[in-house]
Parts: structure tokens; C-alpha cells; sequence
């Protein structure tokens, strides 16, 4: 008889926690014949409810009660933005460390770079490099004024993803595993026999999984939410490309580059014929000794 109250006990509770949840329960089984309960039943319906077709009303009070009209929760939209940016800049340097002093003084950090430091011994040796950033969502629009001095933004791409359901769901599950483990801790400290015992831990020992991998999922979208991705292609050029070129500007940009292509060529012939003088002057040798050679012998026969 003392077993059987036992279990009942245990069942009411267990209904109860899942009430305060929201989730309705109404499998929770106690073996009356032996007086054992079963944790597994109540605990698998809980958990199917929370990671099959688990509703979460932002509506609901925590005790799952009906609020009164004006009282009703509302949960803050969270959005994760990311921008993609192009830049074109003729003071290389100053821009990269412009960029990462601005990244430091918002509170962010710099996620990954790639620099490329071109080649001299390339026509297109101009510098570029690729930095994606972590900046405090408040500070977006302030970090993205910024990245037009020195430099300027010829691509501007940006994103917006809603993950509050994604993160009330989360929330959600969270808050229902830590009422079932906090049931959990007291039907242990009551529990008599060794087999309740071990299911109760053994369902515990599940709930406190559930709870560390949730929360750790709940961190990195906190983290995306929090800090907005900002990825920069920033590339070193003579001339800054114009938004509307006018035709005076044209003639005078194409001008521009077919100097710039000339200089270009003339130092790659200065280049390369100094590069070459330790074959040319051996060969120039040979040749001008062969000639000297052939004009000696040449006289040596009209003489005869």
C-alpha cells in the first residue's frame, strides 16, 4: 500500500512539472501490482512532445496559465546580420590598420584575414586582402561609415535572418528540461527502492545531456545575434573607380592606363635586358669574336 501512495505521488509530481511546462502529459504510467513507477514512459512523452511537434507560445505565463489581455509576454525578434563589402583604396596600408583599430575600438574581433602582397616581378602587383570581422550588432552602422574613409565601397551586400522562433525553441526546450530535472532531484531524494533509483538517474543523467547541448546551441546563435559578420575584399589600386563616369573622365582613365601600360612595358625591357646581361655579354662576346675572326681571314685571302 505504502509503495502504491509512493507512486501515485511520484506521477501527480511528474504531471504537475510537465503542466508548468506547457507540455500535457497524460501516459505517465506506475505499475500498481509491483508499486514501481515507470520513469521512462512519462520522460519519453515529455522529451517526443519537446523534439517532435513542440509548440511554444509566447503568449503563455510560465505556470501555462491563461494571462490577462495587456499582460501577454513579447519576445524580442532576434536577427542575425551579415555584409558582404567590396573596397577599393589607393592608401593600402593606412586603410588595414584604419580598419582593425575601428574593429577593436566597437568591441569587435577580427575572425580571419587573407593578405595577398602581390609580386614584383607581376604587371598586376597591387596588394589585396580579404578580413572577415565580428562587430557588436549596435555598432553595424557606425563600423560601416567607417569602412568608407580611405577607401571606397564599390559592392555593398546585406543579409537579415530571423531565427526567434529557432531561438525561442531553444529557450523553450532548455526551460522544460531544467523543470523536469529540478522534479527529477526531488522524486530522487524521496525514491525508496534501488530500481526507481537507477531509473531516475538514468532519465536524469539524459535531461542534463539534453541541457548542455541545448544551451552550448543556444551560445553560438546568442554569439550570431549578438556580433554581426562583416566580410571585406579590399583591394590596393592606382585609381578609384567612379560610380558615374563622365566622358571626360573616361578619356582620360583609358589615357591613364595606356601610360601606365607603357611605363609598364619599358621598365619590363630595362628589367629583363639588365636581368640578361650575365647571358648577353658572353654570347655578344662570342659573336664579336667570330666576326673579327671571318674579317681577318677574309683579308688574308684578297692579300693572296
Amino acid at each position: 500500500m505504502k509503495k502504491r501512495l509512493f507512486a501515485i505521488a511520484l506521477c501527480m509530481m511528474l504531471l504537475m512539472s510537465f503542466a508548468a511546462c506547457g507540455a500535457a502529459s497524460d501516459k505517465l504510467a506506475a505499475d500498481t501490482e509491483n508499486g514501481s513507477f515507470i520513469v521512462e514512459d512519462g520522460a519519453e512523452l515529455y522529451s517526443a512532445d519537446i523534439g517532435g511537434d513542440f509548440k511554444y507560445s509566447a503568449q503563455s505565463s510560465a505556470a501555462g496559465g491563461a494571462e490577462a489581455p495587456g499582460e501577454q509576454k513579447k519576445t524580442e525578434e532576434k536577427i542575425i546580420k551579415t555584409v558582404d563589402l567590396s573596397i577599393q583604396t589607393k592608401e593600402y596600408e593606412a586603410y588595414i590598420a584604419a580598419l582593425t583599430a575601428n574593429v577593436t575600438k566597437l568591441g569587435g574581433y577580427v575572425e580571419n584575414s587573407t593578405n595577398h602582397m602581390g609580386s614584383y616581378y607581376s604587371v598586376n602587383s597591387n596588394r589585396s586582402s580579404t578580413y572577415v570581422v565580428r562587430i557588436p550588432a549596435d555598432k553595424l552602422d557606425e563600423f560601416l561609415a567607417g569602412a568608407e574613409e580611405k577607401g571606397k565601397i564599390t559592392r555593398k551586400t546585406e543579409n537579415q535572418e530571423n531565427v526567434t522562433l529557432e531561438y525561442v525553441d531553444l529557450e523553450s526546450r532548455i526551460n522544460a528540461y531544467k523543470t523536469e530535472r529540478t522534479t527529477l532531484t526531488g522524486l530522487l531524494e524521496k525514491a525508496e527502492s534501488l530500481e526507481d533509483v537507477l531509473s531516475i538517474q538514468e532519465r536524469l543523467s539524459e535531461v542534463n545531456y539534453q541541457i548542455e547541448t541545448f544551451t552550448a546551441q543556444m551560445r553560438v546563435l546568442e554569439n550570431r545575434i549578438g556580433y554581426s559578420t562583416v566580410t571585406l575584399n579590399i583591394d590596393e589600386v592606382e585609381r578609384v573607380t567612379e560610380e558615374k563616369p563622365t566622358l571626360g573622365s573616361r578619356i582620360k582613365n583609358t589615357f591613364l592606363d595606356n601610360l601606365d601600360d607603357l611605363v609598364e612595358g619599358l621598365g619590363d625591357f630595362v628589367v629583363n635586358f639588365i636581368g640578361g646581361l650575365p647571358i648577353i655579354l658572353p654570347v655578344a662576346a662570342v659573336i664579336v669574336a667570330a666576326i673579327l675572326i671571318l674579317r681577318k681571314i677574309i683579308k688574308k685571302r684578297k692579300h693572296k
